[in-house]
């Protein structure tokens, strides 16, 4: 079908899918529905489930940037180090009463093209959690709204588009394992999802 710039849809699915950013997308956009659907009605302004949230997103964002540290030089975005956010969850708990998630099993250090994709997902939940941080800040409950480290992390910086740009630059061969590394950092966070209090 045409539309009205003249473009074949189907033309334009194909070069959708030679960009690594929508492929990654059409490829995962089961597990992020699965992901998204189960926390709908999750009411993040009531502290309990909001420090369930919290220990879901732990126990998945930990060992996923765990396994990230030990990526090659050069796998990741130069500005690697201010994008981790696990401090930023872990103080939330702490300040909340919860635990920290278990120590990792043994990281596994991502391939580069495994590690483009695992930061896909990261840097999205990042995005999304601007949306998330509305309704947090918006409970009644004091301790709710003090302890958004996490969800505000970078905020006010460019780290979504940033990190679209460094992305774009990734080789052509890189997409099947940013495909396979982006799956596994969903299945990992449905896992915890599924796992939670």
């Amino acid at each position: 079908m045409i539309d009205e710039t003249g473009r074949d849809d189907a033309a334009g699915a194909q070069a959708v899918d030679q960009d690594l950013r929508g492929l990654l997308r059409r490829s995962t956009a089961d597990a992020h529905h699965r992901l998204d659907s189960g926390w709908a009605g999750h009411d993040l302004k009531d502290r309990d489930a909001y420090g369930a949230f919290l220990v879901a997103m732990a126990a998945a964002l930990v060992p996923l940037e765990a396994d990230l540290a030990l990526a090659e030089p050069g796998a990741l975005p130069p500005d690697w180090p201010a994008r981790r956010r696990g401090a930023a969850l872990l103080a939330d708990l702490a300040a909340l009463g919860h635990p920290g998630p278990p120590a990792p099993a043994t990281p596994r250090p991502p391939t580069r093209p495994e590690a483009a994709g695992l930061l896909y997902v990261l840097e999205g939940s990042r995005l999304g959690g601007q949306l998330l941080l509305r309704q947090a800040l918006a409970s009644s409950d004091a301790a709710v709204r003090d302890n958004t480290r996490f969800l505000r992390h970078g905020e006010g910086q460019r780290l979504w588009s940033s990190f679209a740009a460094w992305l774009a630059e990734r080789p052509a061969g890189h997409a099947d394992g940013a495909v396979t590394g982006a799956l596994r950092a969903f299945a990992l966070f449905e896992t915890a999802q599924g796992a939670r209090p």
